[in-house]
């Protein structure tokens, strides 16, 4: 009798996991969001859509090339062969290479989990509030207290801080104490392509800002509006996160400006989105690829395992999916 596996977050990590696992278990995924992506999120309106978290993915290892084959000839996947430039305030603008394929998903980045997700039992706006052990299993709750289930394992893809709060301390606590997640802003602005500078997207030095990406300008965007995306560093970002919102985003605004010299009414829309949990802090072990208590039944995976790269919710998931096969 195949076991019933929860896994609580529908990123790239719970849907690899799902995927991997569906031959062995029972998969059931819960998803506090509306919709899937978590940092490969898609915001869109009427008229244009901002990729508001994770701006693009390399794929370094044979197994997420193989995961990528079949997308990228369906077109659900894209190489971005973009103008790169480096900015700060102190120095002229200069162009910089990259030295391997970057990649991004088509028309959004959430296209990447969409295809992932098919075929799989997703519940969406469902938040797991609680995990309970019950008759040597676990029962799970969502956050009006009403049961979702009861199953032999339970793992969270869910990012680092909302997983040490959902699994037991006393059985996964020192392991994932030693992980860390830091923050980071992303301001998203609508403005005319002809107001903007000819570059595609900017690595940003020595500013608040880190990263800018003329959003529109990535392929297969089925958009002619403007967007931008500008992402802070996470020092900022940590040193402001409490801040007012609304100053928050104007000294945003007022940097993005002076970088670019982008006219500021020329800037049509504005919004501000706060990650808390965006990025990882330095990895203290490498060979560590996932969280597993066997004996317990719980596990834990996801980006911040391996630093916080795409790639790295794939590679985490998988490492653990193999792990669990031994133990199922």
């Amino acid at each position: 009798m195949k076991p019933n596996i929860a896994i609580i977050g529908a990123g790239l990590a719970g849907l690899t996991l799902a995927r991997e696992l569906s031959a062995d278990a029972h998969i059931t995924l819960y998803e506090k969001a509306r919709g899937l992506g978590g940092r490969m999120s898609t915001r869109r309106n009427d008229t244009h859509q901002w990729d508001h978290g994770a701006q693009f993915f390399t794929a370094r290892s044979k197994a997420f090339q193989t995961l990528l084959a079949p997308l990228i000839s369906s077109g659900t996947v894209v190489e971005w062969q973009p103008n790169i430039t480096t900015l700060s305030p102190d120095q002229a603008p200069y162009k910089r290479p990259w030295f391997e394929p970057h990649y991004v998903a088509a028309p959004g980045m959430n296209s990447l989990l969409k295809a992932l997700g098919q075929d799989l039992d997703i519940h969406l706006s469902t938040r797991v509030e609680q995990v309970v052990a019950h008759n040597g299993g676990w029962q799970l709750f969502d956050d009006n207290g009403q049961l979702l289930g009861e199953f032999d394992w339970v793992v969270s893809s869910a990012p680092l801080p909302q997983t040490q709060e959902l699994l037991p301390a006393r059985l996964l606590g020192d392991t994932l104490a030693r992980y860390q997640m830091l923050p980071c802003y992303a301001l998203l602005l609508t403005i005319n392509d002809a107001d903007l500078p000819h570059f595609d997207a900017a690595k940003v030095n020595n500013s608040p800002l880190r990263w800018i990406s003329f959003n529109h300008r990535l392929p297969g965007r089925n958009i002619n509006a403007g967007t931008v995306v500008a992402h802070s560093s996470d020092e900022w970002a940590a040193a402001h996160l409490e801040d007012d919102q609304e100053t928050v985003k104007q000294l945003l605004i007022e940097h993005f400006c002076a970088l670019t010299r982008v006219n500021p009414a020329a800037i049509t829309s504005t919004q501000l989105h706060r990650w808390r949990y965006a990025l990882s802090a330095d990895v203290p072990d490498p060979d560590c690829e996932f969280v597993l208590n066997a004996p317990a039944k719980l596990a834990a995976c996801g980006d911040w395992c391996l630093g916080g790269r795409v790639e790295a919710a794939f590679t985490s998931a998988q490492q653990l999916a193999k792990a669990l096969r031994t133990e199922l």
